[in-house]
Order: structure tokens, then C-alpha cells, then sequence
């Protein structure tokens, strides 16, 4: 991995790979984090295996329990009940409140490649942003809800907002009120001590892949990619020896 310096050329780049700077070919290069957050190797489930354990089989589990507790039955709802169908109602609730306000902010994301930075997109906005997304790629693959919940919870690490999605399900009164009984953790004012537990993950750096759990796609182009790598070896068009 190595740390961009300079992006003023659109071809050739300027980075630091083991204390060394040099240039390199940009299009050769995948960008791990473009919004200048922290990063670290022990928050990258493609580095640290131990973290996938603990984010999806540890933390998720303790967030799925209390988003069930208190939660109405099917019968009294009129159809399914999960977790997951309260989150992607309360999203959907939240982005109508000011749809053309929204709407125009995730056109000036696209455009200018903003993408789902903190500084220009709300948390709301953010939620729905990334239902959307696991919905697309999840239901692609056929997963369950809890999968999708799972995900969820990995990008509100990745993104530093998870305590502040929590707020935003507890704060949406009609759909809480709708969804579970006056005695759950989300319908009382317990949750704000469990959102105070959840900030605490916002002082890390997480990069969990979202789609750990699909599928592995096939990717023919590999040999591709190795033909590339021997190639900028070869006539040396990165400036330090990979």
C-alpha cells in the first residue's frame, strides 16, 4: 500500500511507499480511501482476519439483539418482521422528509466524486445511500436480511457514523412507534446510552469489505492484471522497485 502525495497530474501521481517518494502511472492504482480519514491495518478485514470476527460475528450479533428486543410480532405488524425492514423504512422516512434537497446533494456527490463523505452528506443521507447499495449487490446474491445487516453495520464502521445511525433510528418516532412495543431499547430513552457505547468506534478506522459474505465473483481478468504488474516491472514505470 502507499500514500498519495501529489493528484495534480491526471496520469502520473506522487506517492510514499516504505518512506520513499516517487511517481507512478495513476490509472495503474486503486484508491483505498480518497477523504483523508486515518487508516489502519488493523481495521482492514483484508489485512487483519480477527477483525472480521469481531465486527460480524461479535458486534453485529449484540446490535441485532437490540433492534429485536421490544420488537412487534408478525401478527400484529401484518407481515414479516426483521430488523432490516424497520432500518430500510426509517431511511426511506427520513429522505422524503426533504427529497429535492437530497436529491440535489447526491447529484453533486456523483458528479464531483464527492461520494459518501460525512462533510457533504448527512447521516441520513448516508443510510440511504448504503440500504440502497446492499440491497442492490445482496439481493443479486440471493442473502438473507441478516446479511444485509451485517453489512450495514460494517459501513457504518467504515464511514465513522454508526452511533449516529442509531439516533437516527431511535429519533424517528411514527415508524419506532410503529414497529415496537413502549417497552423496547429503541422505543425509550435507553438508547441514547447505547449510541454513547457506539461513538466510541468512531475513534477507529475500519475498511470491512460490505460484501464479505457474498459470493466470491470470478475474475477472469487476473492474469491480466499479473501481465500488467510484470509489465510495469519490466520497463520501469513505477519509480521504485515493486
Amino acid at each position: 500500500m502507499l500514500y498519495i502525495i501529489s493528484q495534480k497530474d491526471e496520469h502520473c501521481w506522487i506517492g510514499e511507499l516504505n518512506g520513499l517518494r516517487g511517481w507512478f502511472p495513476a490509472k495503474f492504482v486503486e484508491l483505498l480511501d480518497e477523504r483523508s480519514k486515518q487508516y489502519s491495518s488493523a481495521g482492514d478485514d483484508s489485512v487483519t482476519e480477527v477483525i472480521t470476527d469481531l465486527a460480524r460475528g461479535t458486534l453485529c450479533p449484540a446490535i441485532k439483539a437490540v433492534l429485536e428486543h421490544g420488537m412487534k410480532k408478525s401478527s400484529i405488524l401484518g407481515g414479516p418482521c426483521h430488523p432490516w425492514l424497520f432500518i430500510e423504512e426509517v431511511a426511506n422516512k427520513e429522505v422524503e422528509k426533504d427529497f429535492n434537497s437530497v436529491y440535489s446533494r447526491l447529484v453533486l456527490c456523483k458528479t464531483f466524486r464527492l461520494d459518501e463523505d460525512g462533510k457533504v452528506l448527512t447521516p441520513e443521507e448516508i443510510l440511504y445511500r448504503s440500504v440502497q447499495a446492499i440491497n442492490l449487490s445482496h439481493d443479486a446474491a440471493s442473502a438473507q436480511m441478516d446479511v444485509k445487516l451485517r453489512s450495514l453495520v460494517c459501513i457504518g464502521l467504515n464511514e465513522q457514523v454508526l452511533h449516529l445511525w442509531f439516533e437516527v433510528l431511535c429519533s424517528c418516532i411514527p415508524v419506532v412507534q410503529k414497529w415496537y412495543h413502549p417497552w423496547s431499547f429503541i422505543n425509550s430513552p435507553g438508547w441514547v446510552q447505547i449510541k454513547c457505547e457506539l461513538r466510541l468506534l468512531a475513534q477507529f478506522a475500519f475498511n470491512l469489505n460490505p460484501e464479505w459474505e457474498l459470493p466470491v465473483k470470478k475474475e477472469p481478468s487476473q492474469p491480466l492484471k499479473e501481465g500488467v504488474r510484470d509489465m510495469l516491472v519490466k520497463h520501469h514505470l513505477f519509480s521504485w522497485d515493486l
